[in-house]
């Protein structure tokens, strides 16, 4: 066989091997183009990664607190419907109208009327006062309508009305293989009661996440958080719903790293510099630096406001999530404090993609692979 047909044959098995040469994922430049996607519905959002970034991130996470609730405890302010409610009334000697009885050591007349729950209107009754509404006040607004209506009737009378049973007052507390309800009462009960109430979590404490239902408002914390920082134990209000979740949280590393895998971590969260540690590290001899990218899916009321009109354009509304893509730059020193504060998330994809040099590197070597075996192949024809 001749050179030029060696050369030939050389170049055709050459070019059917190009068809197949493999990759790791997408470039770098292929990620930032998934921004200038023309389809709406497909369109991510591209974010690099600074300091403003990260701390926008990062006071969104603040809301998410229980701290940041709008929405305060209002417990033991008012009385409600269905509450049961005790009323104690003293009178003065000589006593007019309770002198049924005696107080200890005084000689004043005092009455200690029936127990009566709340009814449906809001009233209770009271002997020479009549129904009154008590829903919506204070139990010190109503000793003191009371004491009033009494004054021109008794003598000097003094009043104690106090909330016996708050079987209009609970909270809701759920946790899978059991829940129940818990009724408030004056010790003004926070979340930490409430899952000490089911008797704790049903697993580690780092793989539990404490979620609060209050309103329209629903926040989630993990359970180290709640139990390490007291500022989270708020006081709870009637109507909550507590909620025990177990879902151990993860990510997934890809790409240029040394371990790609699913990895593990407490729900209390980690930062960016963290996980890429979990993952090994990047290959220095593939790895872009700058090109590390977490893939995330942000849920759509976290956007700015500004940013969830333009959403709203393409499809998206509350209760969906918006496909985002966070770059960053390792090569910038400044970005190695950023990873720190930058906190993964649940389910979220870190892509560290293959430098230039590495995919050229790559075709070199796959060159010479087929270069060695192309010369092998024709050295056999020869030999035909």
């Amino acid at each position: 066989m001749t050179n030029t047909s060696k050369i030939v044959l050389f170049l055709s098995l050459f070019l059917s091997a190009c068809s197949w040469l493999p990759g790791s994922g997408p470039n770098h430049s292929k990620i930032l183009k998934l921004q200038e996607e023309q389809d709406l519905q497909n369109k991510v959002k591209i974010v690099d990664v600074n300091a403003e970034i990260v701390q926008a991130i990062m006071n969104s996470k603040q809301e998410e607190r229980f701290s940041a609730f709008k929405n305060k405890s209002a417990y033991g302010e008012t009385i409600r419907v269905g509450d049961s409610i005790e009323i104690k009334i003293w009178e003065a000697p000589p006593a007019v109208l309770f002198g049924g009885g005696l107080a200890a050591n005084s000689g004043a007349g005092k009455s200690d009327l029936p127990i009566q729950t709340v009814n449906s209107s809001g009233m209770v009754s009271v002997p020479f006062v009549g129904d009154i509404k008590v829903a919506g006040k204070t139990t010190e607004q109503v000793q003191e309508y009371i004491r009033q209506a009494l004054a021109n009737k008794a003598n000097q009378p003094q009043v104690l009305v106090s909330i016996s049973n708050n079987n209009a007052q609970t909270v809701t507390i759920i946790r899978q293989g059991k829940s129940m309800k818990m009724p408030l009462t004056v010790n003004r009960e926070k979340v930490l009661d409430a899952v000490a109430a089911v008797g704790g979590g049903n697993a580690e404490t780092n793989e539990m996440a404490v979620q609060l239902t209050r309103g329209n408002e629903v926040k989630k914390i993990s359970l180290d958080t709640l139990i390490s920082d007291a500022r989270e134990n708020i006081v709870l209000n009637s109507g909550d719903v507590v909620t025990l979740i177990h879902n151990p949280y993860s990510f997934t590393g890809m790409g240029a790293v040394k371990s790609t895998k699913e990895v593990r971590f407490s729900t209390k969260g980690i930062n960016l510099a963290e996980a890429i540690a979990q993952m090994g590290g990047l290959i220095d001899s593939r790895s872009d630096s700058r090109g590390v990218f977490v893939f995330r899916q942000t849920p759509f009321h976290r956007l700015p406001k500004e940013e969830q009109e333009q959403w709203k354009a393409r499809g998206y509304a509350e209760g969906l999530d918006v496909p985002t893509v966070y770059r960053v730059d390792l090569l910038n020193p400044q970005t190695l404090f950023l990873i720190q504060k930058f906190p993964i998330e649940d389910k979220d994809v870190i892509y560290v993609s293959n430098a230039p040099l590495a995919e050229f590197q790559k075709f070199l070597s796959m060159i010479f692979s087929m270069t060695s075996q192309g010369i092998g192949t024709v050295s056999k024809i020869d030999d035909l």
